[in-house]
């Protein structure tokens, strides 16, 4: 079976696009219409539906059954080049990384600078994601390696922890918590389900609810007044020292772990690399 054609099948249902699939893999439109034809001899079945009219397509359900599998053979393909490259005393490729808001805001910067002073011939695709999110990923072969600060529940993901941090709910003096606006993260943040947890404990149904999608939002809106919400305190800093602002305690906001995590028995060598450097330099 040809990898290449794989990968050009793989890349045209993400992109569900054959214009932007050549652009990303650098080939002509030609050859992936050819490299699509080929699979569709082998197996014989019909793996995409084209539209004509937008040159988009739609998967059929023979193509998500090639998709997974293609993920999965391009996944130890990779496993497989860099075991080789290890060998020989080499050290190259690209890590796939994605890490909850919280680490990529507070942690992130320094662990790249790290990691790539130690091997600077690694490139690294760097995405921002919710935990469960990050899970999916892991799941569906789009990452090598996850950081998040939530509990891990999947058997197939084995966790490994690297650095600790507390929640913190926080606000400006004059807020009451019974009539204040509460900022809450999106549905699948692990700060989200803290929050709400917090509130139910406390018995607080808020009368305003804005949601956003980034911590450091969260944090402007609390310095300038807008509302109260829950922070890391790597991220809230000075914040917590503040005399303008106040920390409510009320239930007790639990120690949390910060975690790597890899799919169990298949980790990369640049994963394993990364997880490696970042514990020892602690």
């Amino acid at each position: 079976m040809n990898l290449n054609e794989l990968k050009t099948f793989v890349t045209l249902v993400e992109t569900k696009h054959f214009t932007k699939t050549a652009e990303e893999l650098y080939i002509s439109q030609p050859t992936v219409s050819l490299h699509l034809k080929h699979l569709e001899e082998r197996f014989g079945q019909q793996l995409i539906h084209r539209h004509s009219f937008n040159k988009t397509v739609k998967v059929s359900e023979a193509g998500e059954v090639v998709y997974r599998y293609a993920k999965e053979l391009l996944h130890q393909v990779t496993r497989l080049d860099q075991e080789m490259d290890e060998r020989i005393g080499i050290t190259k490729g690209t890590l796939r990384i994605a890490a909850t808001h919280t680490i990529y805001e507070t942690m992130l910067e320094e662990m790249i600078h790290r990691f790539l002073i130690a091997y600077p011939d690694v490139s690294i695709d760097v995405q921002v994601m919710n935990q469960e999110q990050v899970e999916q990923a892991l799941l569906h072969y789009e990452i090598d390696l996850g950081l998040v600060e939530g509990i891990i529940h999947l058997p197939q993901i084995e966790a490994v922890p690297f650095a600790s941090d507390r929640l913190r709910i926080i606000g400006h003096r004059k807020l009451a918590l019974d009539q204040a606006t509460w900022i809450y993260r999106e549905d699948g943040s692990v700060s989200r389900l803290a929050l709400e947890s917090w509130l139910q404990h406390q018995q607080i149904t808020p009368k305003r609810v804005i949601t956003v999608h980034s911590n450091r939002l969260i944090k402007q809106l609390i310095l300038n007044g807008t509302g109260i919400s829950i922070l890391s305190e790597r991220l809230a800093g000075a914040l917590l020292e503040s005399a303008d602002f106040k920390i409510h305690e009320g239930v007790a906001m639990k120690e949390r772990t910060f975690q790597f995590i890899t799919l169990k028995g298949e980790v990369t060598r640049l994963a394993q690399k990364w997880m490696d450097e970042q514990i020892t330099s602690r």
